[in-house]
């Protein structure tokens, strides 16, 4: 099981074809590079695991605020599922201070780092290196999260290659390439582009990329590189698992940077600067192993000149006492290709070249090990050169191609006559005139159970993901987990697959409108329902329960925008459009008076409003609404307008009946059963007031 199947973003099947490319280019065209917008392209997940099923949707929010990739989870088996089959670097951050469930995870080789939330608890039993600390208040933990993300970043997360690996000829044989190629035309714009549709939902990084697009020049590329989060995050997942798809958002940018780093780079005499990390034991290991060999890092290497500074940074000891502490001391001759760049707080960084090699000196171990390297620069471009030689019927993109694809492992030899078996993870049971994969039907008994996490997994492993079962994973992920960030990524994809296919695609507009409403995001949930109703009434016109749902989701819209006018409009032609048809659906009759009422109480029309939610309050009782909280809102509205009105009895009465909806379905509506509680207990004040005035009059 791959970490794809097991993840909270939907992951397209649908293949891509590339065009053709012409002789000895490595280019690939911007229309047939699209990133992903499923797949994570930042280094880190925050895997956040609420057992208390208390955190809301700012806290979420604000987690990815700070790294753009937020897995939740409210089933602990579920989401050690999916760490355990993770290839991301996880930041795992959880309400629970279980000391099994910590060392669990601990002993995950993904996890860099955890966080505890628990008010009750300010201690854990045992030695887990990987915890970071134990917080009992949300502003600390977020605190201390960004301070982590920082030094995780600075002091750990490289990927290097050594001579021997695949990847180190493949940079060297991409780097010659690339530096004699002119850069695409439009080639910010694609990127900005692909940006913007990624990050769609998180405003702080949308503000950077507009800010990118208007202000970058070639000559200011360097800082930009390394401009956090965007667009270096996106940049330096790219350069960790190169392949020609992967870089080519950036390689206009990575070019620049090259240029700029081959002009600023003449100079005479030697130097030394430094470089302080956090490695494995397993790590420092292979430097050991390839002493006198060469070794590269995947991307830009960045350094200083202060031997203190990084001697800080390499102790750190607050922070993962079971990796070793590394200094790296670097000397460099007048071929090495780097800059000195200062950055907006004020430091200045050495940044070497993309790939630059070095040669492996001597590495001392101890409490602070030192690993000392060597600029071997001109080997790069002379490795380069003689493996091309070597395989000279083969253009550099199959030679690429050829170096970053995945090792294959040996087939052993059968030790019996081979059978023929089907896994049974794509066995298909036949129910009726149907097939259901036996994924699905795992799904049905999980969600049976409740265990909404694990079903929407087993709906995941199915493969090909169909339209149905990207709604059904939508739906549980709004619905059951307010997770409306991949509810939309599932319905977006069920769209665009409904659109190719050319099939009635009204349902997947109506459900994004809903879930963009639920975002706060009200534009883009007029946008959908509003397509959905040209859809309705221009391809099913005899719909009129459908489109007078449409005209009222259109209103709850405009209202929550506190456009009055436009609601009060938009409310009137659904409840039309259901007198005119008679309509037999008492709930959508109900659902459209309620609607009406809310919105003359809110322009102040109470006499109005208590006349519609009375009628709408008696259609409510005889559908017994399976939604209760509609009727206790509605409840808490005609309290507000008998207020109003001076009709102080009944307004306590409406109340009254209001909260015990509520506390029937506590804790789902806590914001708005204490509304009802403050609109309560105010009519009580004010009937105290009036009965005071009554006894001393």
């Amino acid at each position: 099981m791959n970490s794809a199947s097991n993840s909270n973003v939907v992951v397209t099947q649908k293949s891509t074809s590339a065009t053709p490319l012409k002789k000895e280019s490595t280019t690939i065209g911007a229309c047939t590079t699209e990133i992903d917008l499923n797949i994570n392209r930042e280094c880190i997940t925050f895997v956040w695991l609420d057992l208390r099923r208390d955190s809301t949707g700012t806290f979420i929010g604000t987690l990815r605020a700070i790294n753009d990739c937020v897995r939740t989870f409210t089933d602990a088996s579920a989401c050690l599922d999916f760490i355990k089959c993770s290839h991301e670097k996880i930041f795992f951050i959880t309400s629970s201070s279980n000391t099994e469930l910590i060392a669990t995870v601990h002993l995950c080789t993904t996890v860099e780092a955890i966080f505890v939330l628990d008010p009750e608890t300010n201690s854990v039993r045992g030695d887990f290196p990987k915890l970071i600390d134990i917080f009992t208040q949300q502003e600390e933990l977020l605190r201390v999260l960004r301070i982590t993300l920082d030094t995780f970043e600075q002091i750990q997360l490289e990927r290097f290659a050594f001579e021997t690996d695949k990847v180190f000829i493949w940079w060297q044989l991409w780097k010659v390439e690339i530096t004699s190629q002119k850069a695409m035309p439009n080639s910010k714009n694609y990127l900005v582009e692909q940006a913007r549709n990624y990050y769609r939902g998180n405003p702080k990084r949308l503000k950077l990329i507009d800010e990118f697009d208007k202000s970058y020049r070639a000559n200011d590329s360097l800082r930009w590189c390394f401009r956090s989060p965007f667009p270096s995050r996106l940049l330096r997942c790219a350069l960790m698992s190169p392949t020609l798809k992967q870089l080519s958002p950036y390689q206009f940018l990575i070019t620049d940077a090259i240029r700029i780093l081959q002009q600023q780079s003449k100079r005479t005499g030697h130097g030394q600067v430094y470089r302080g990390m956090k490695l494995s034991n397993e790590l420092v290991d292979m430097f050991e192993t390839h002493t006198g060999e060469l070794v590269c890092v995947n991307g830009f290497f960045t350094c200083t000149k202060s031997r203190n500074i990084e001697l800080q940074s390499a102790a750190s000891p607050g922070y993962r006492s079971d990796l070793s502490s590394v200094l790296f001391k670097i000397d460099f001759d007048a071929s090495s290709r780097f800059a000195e760049v200062a950055m907006e707080n004020g430091s200045t960084i050495v940044i070497f070249d993309v790939a630059t090699i070095f040669r492996v000196v001597c590495v001392n171990r101890g409490s602070m090990s030192i690993i000392k390297l060597k600029t071997a620069s001109d080997e790069g471009k002379k490795l380069a050169l003689e493996y091309k030689e070597k395989n000279k019927g083969k253009t550099i993109k199959i030679l690429l191609d050829e170096l970053s694809a995945p090792s294959k492992s040996p087939t052993p030899p059968p030790s019996s006559p081979p059978t023929t078996t089907v896994e049974a993870r794509n066995e298909l049971t036949r129910i009726g005139n149907s097939q259901i994969s036996e994924d699905e039907l795992e799904a049905k008994k999980y969600l049976k159970h409740g265990d909404i996490d694990r079903a929407i997994l087993a709906y995941r492993r199915i493969r090909p993901l169909s339209v149905r079962i990207l709604k059904l994973i939508g739906q549980l992920s709004a619905d059951e987990k307010q997770d409306y960030d991949t509810a939309i990524e599932c319905y977006r994809q069920a769209l665009k697959m409904q659109e190719e296919a050319g099939e009635d695609i009204v349902d997947t507009l109506s459900r994004l409108g809903t879930v963009y409403h639920h975002c706060g995001d009200y534009e883009s949930a007029l946008q959908y329902h509003n397509r959905a109703l040209s859809l309705y009434e221009s391809t099913h016109p005899r719909d009129l329960n459908s489109m007078a749902t449409s005209l009222t989701k259109i209103s709850n819209a405009h209202r929550a925008h506190k456009e009055f006018k436009e609601a009060l409009d938009y409310a009137q032609r659904a409840w039309t459009l259901c007198e005119s048809c008679e309509s037999e659906n008492d709930t959508i009759v109900a659902k459209s008076l309620a609607l009406l009422t809310n919105i003359h109480h809110d322009l102040g029309d109470d006499a109005q409003a208590l006349k519609l939610g009375t009628r709408a309050l008696i259609l409510f009782e005889r559908t017994r609404s399976s939604n209760p909280s509609q009727s206790a809102e509605l409840l808490n509205t005609l309290g507000l307008a008998q207020m109003n009105l001076g009709e102080l009895s009944e307004a306590r009465h409406y109340f009254e009946r209001a909260l015990k909806i509520y506390s029937h379905i506590a804790p789902l509506e806590q914001t708005e059963s204490a509304k009802t509680e403050k609109n309560l207990q105010c009519v009580l004040e004010m009937q105290q007031n009036i009965d005071n005035l009554q006894h001393y009059s």
